[in-house]
């Protein structure tokens, strides 16, 4: 019985081949007919007749679909050696198509996303592929069927350009290859189940090789789905399990953690409260106990009854709330009581006293957000009040004592610089009598006494028994004095170690006995005595805040009594500063002096040597024909005059500098303002220097227009030559030196630039010091005496000016010096 043309695979149409991968060559894949399993066309290798070999087959198939197989690569194994049996090919295996588990950049669709993994291989005379190999699916002939989900036929790959070219053809060694799809029932492709062979077979007449292959497929496929399934059902029976274990165990931690916080709850040192929002009240014991609540209160309304009828809740100052302001009424309408707004209110315990409790809270909120209750927080605050209210009146008494120190200096006896020791011992006594008049109203004490300690020999002194009337009005202070004596070591290394001393005093007739505090007076780690108070011992027992205020208010007294030293060294060191400008005025106008003496004589030296110079000019030229030993002569002198002239010119400048100094510390320094053209001053300055330099390249850049400026013309050409005469210094001779006039909305900028070897950030910082000299920087042309002065006078010519002065350098690249001047508002000529 002949079959139709199978459905199963046809040649791809050309649309098919533009748009895939090749998967054929024409002839390789075509329809045809067949006669089925068993039909005319047998395997090569297979000789027996083709109803015995379908038989054979069929068989086979119905013991192997037959068989249960522990697992799918079992499965695959049994069914790949069924396959051996009848098909002539080197190799057998299936593969399963994944995705590189670290790309993930590349879209999933794409072949390079894809790798191919032999999962079960049966191989004939060769160990390749084995199982577990993995590769990429594009290197395969499994990419034709991957993409186009049917199966694959090459009888010759040697024919084909495509196949003869992929890796896995001399890989492999493989002449013919046929290959099926492994679909789910969805239409997803697992893998391939693939035959191939080193040598080119007839594969399209023999179909019944590929239909064999399609039907192991189709057993396969059925079974990995069906493991895979039951994987999926088996992992879904272990997570529906391990859920229901955990919901068991979650609701006994739900549980277990309930009771926890019922006993957090119950055994809270602060009271809770807790309003639901249909009224209903929950508090611990602590909270019953400081609201003083019976147990039958448990509604809202109930607390809201009780306050009209009769007052229970009291704010911090003792005036009765209202019952819809009370806390837990605010928290119910949103208000959240927590930081600032944390409220203090007054609730009577049983025993009938008044305890102020700090309250805090904040509305409950469900999942979605909308408030449905409330929680308050109550805590016992009463001593913390109270100590915190006293705290405020002992600053507020510190804050008196502090502007009444303030205002000591206002009615003590003006220190002079002549202080002498009985003015000296009169303002402490002052100070130290209004000191104990203030401290003794601020601590509320009998008496006040002020002892100090003589840091050389250890030695108490107490500063008031000058005052007569006081010793008289306070009879204990010969008390005082023996107490102290009988225990003066003891007493003293407690007030070493910050600690107060109290003593009990004698009792004095009529009064009180008293009680001797002694706080001690530090100043830094330095002790400088201590304060003595004397106190009623029937008051008050002393509290903890009571001991800090004595010892501050020793403190602020030790800093009053430092003060006074303090100032008598002010007015020793005012005394010395004065001493000090006179020495310094003295100074400069011997600096004035010296200068104009040293001046003078450099004048007439010069003056004489500018005729000395022209006398032998004259002379030279008179007597040119006269004998050639006389020229020598006469050039020598020349040479002579020169250089003394230039050192005398150097002497001048030397004495110019120190007589410019002197003028500015002495603020005498005269600058003689007119207009003047700002370009002009620079180019007479840099032609001077072309000239004294001996020839150095000195370029100047400047603009024609003039540039009019209010200034001393002598004096910034002065501050030009110095700019100048520095970058020919401090460079190389053959390095030209640039000059530039530039100008920046109403300023004008000169600057000069050399190619020295440059300044450091800390040089920078200080080159404009007077007498200040760059160190480790060579001279390298010209004269390098100087005193450090040159660019300390031009900063105050220039700021005199109304200009600034600035330099840019880097080390080894040289520097840029340049000052600004504004330009003048009127612009008449000069």
């Amino acid at each position: 019985m002949e079959h139709q043309p199978s459905e199963l695979f046809q040649r791809p149409t050309e649309q098919d081949a533009a748009s895939q991968t090749p998967s054929t060559l024409p002839g390789e894949v075509s329809a045809f007919t067949h006669k089925g399993l068993g039909g005319q066309q047998a395997s090569i290798g297979h000789q027996e007749p083709a109803e015995e070999g379908r038989a054979h087959i069929l068989h086979d198939m119905a013991q192997m679909t037959a068989q249960s197989f522990q697992s799918s690569q079992e499965a695959m194994r049994v069914a790949l050696e069924m396959l051996g049996r009848f098909l002539d090919c080197q190799t057998l295996f299936v593969a399963r198509v994944g995705m590189y588990q670290t790309e993930e950049t590349i879209c999933e669709g794409h072949i390079d996303a894809h790798t191919l993994k032999i999962m079960e291989a049966r191989n004939q005379g060769t160990s390749i592929p084995a199982p577990g190999a993995e590769g990429p699916l594009k290197r395969t002939y499994c990419q034709t069927i991957w993409r186009t989900q049917r199966p694959l036929i090459v009888e010759d790959s040697t024919r084909n350009p495509y196949y003869q070219q992929l890796p896995t053809t001399e890989e492999y060694n493989i002449g013919s290859y046929i290959g099926v799809p492994l679909l789910y029932s969805d239409g997803r492709v697992y893998g391939t189940l693939c035959s191939q062979d080193p040598h080119p077979r007839p594969l399209t007449q023999q179909p019944e090789k590929l239909e064999l292959m399609q039907i192991v497929a189709r057993f396969l496929i059925s079974h990995i789905e069906r493991e895979e399934l039951m994987e999926q059902l088996r992992a879904a029976e272990k997570t529906q399990a391990e859920l229901v274990c955990k919901e068991q165990q979650a609701r006994l931690d739900a549980d277990r953690r309930v009771q926890e916080l019922e006993a957090i709850f119950d055994a809270m040192g602060d009271g809770v409260l807790v309003c639901d929002s249909n009224g209903l009240l929950r508090m611990n014991d602590a909270a019953r106990h400081l609201l003083s609540v019976v147990p039958s209160c448990n509604n809202i309304h109930d607390v809201l009854d009780r306050q009209r009828a009769r007052t229970m809740i009291w704010d911090e100052d003792g005036r009765p709330i209202a019952p819809e302001d009370i806390p837990i009424m605010r928290v119910l309408r949103g208000e959240r009581l927590v930081g600032e707004k944390t409220v203090i209110i007054q609730r009577e315990n049983a025993r009938g006293e008044r305890r102020f409790l700090g309250v805090s809270g904040r509305p409950i909120c469900d999942p979605h957000g909308h408030d449905n209750g409330g929680v308050l927080i109550f805590r016992d605050i009463t001593e913390r009040y109270l100590l915190g209210r006293r705290t405020h009146e002992t600053l507020d008494a510190l804050l008196m004592l502090a502007e009444s120190l303030a205002r000591l200096p206002e009615t003590q006896p003006t220190l002079s610089t002549d202080v002498s020791s009985s003015d000296q011992a009169s303002s402490l006594r002052f100070t130290c009598q209004c000191l104990r008049q203030l401290i003794s109203v601020i601590m509320h004490c009998q008496d006040v006494g002020i002892l100090s300690l003589d840091p050389e020999t250890v030695t108490w002194h107490l500063l008031n028994e000058g005052d007569s009337d006081q010793v008289q009005e306070a009879p204990w202070w010969h008390d005082v004095r023996q107490t102290f004596a009988s225990s003066q070591e003891r007493d003293t290394d407690c007030l070493r170690n910050n600690e107060i001393v109290m003593h009990e005093l004698s009792p004095q007739k009529g009064l009180d006995t008293p009680l001797m505090v002694e706080a001690p007076m530090f100043l830094g780690n330095r002790m400088l005595g201590a304060l003595v108070l004397i106190s009623p011992q029937n008051d008050d027992p002393f509290m903890p805040i009571d001991y800090t205020l004595i010892k501050t208010v020793a403190k602020l007294t030790g800093l009053v009594y430092e003060r006074e030293h303090l100032l008598l060294q002010q007015a020793e060191a005012r005394a010395h500063a004065l001493a000090l400008q006179e020495t310094n005025r003295r100074f400069n106008e011997f600096l004035s002096i010296a200068s104009h003496e040293l001046k003078n004589p450099l004048t007439g030296l010069k003056g004489n040597i500018q005729l000395a110079q022209r006398s032998l000019r004259a002379l030279r030229s008179q007597r040119m024909q006269e004998q050639e030993a006389s020229a020598t002569l006469l050039e020598k002198i020349q040479r002579y005059l020169e250089r003394s002239e230039q050192q005398v010119h150097v002497q001048s400048r030397l004495a110019s500098d120190l007589l410019d100094v002197s003028r500015i510390r002495a603020g005498t320094l005269e600058l003689h303002m007119r207009p003047c053209d700002i370009g002009r001053v620079v180019r007479e300055a840099v032609e001077d220097q072309r000239q004294i330099t001996g020839g150095r390249m000195i370029t100047l850049k400047q603009s024609d227009e003039k540039l009019l400026i209010h200034g001393d013309a002598e004096r910034l050409g002065q501050v030009v030559n110095n700019y100048v005469t520095n970058a020919h210094k401090y460079s190389a001779f053959e390095r030209p030196i640039e000059v530039t006039i530039t100008t920046e909305d109403a300023m004008v900028r000169v600057t000069v630039s050399d190619q020295g070897p440059g300044l450091t950030p800390d040089e920078q910082k200080r080159i404009w010091e007077r007498f200040y000299r760059a160190k480790g920087i060579n001279v390298m042309s010209g004269n390098g005496l100087g005193l450090g002065l040159g660019l300390h006078i031009c900063k105050t010519i220039v700021e005199q000016h109304g200009g600034t002065v600035g330099l840019q350098s880097t080390p080894g690249q040289g520097s840029h010096f340049w000052f600004t001047l504004p330009l003048s508002a009127d612009q008449t000529p000069c």
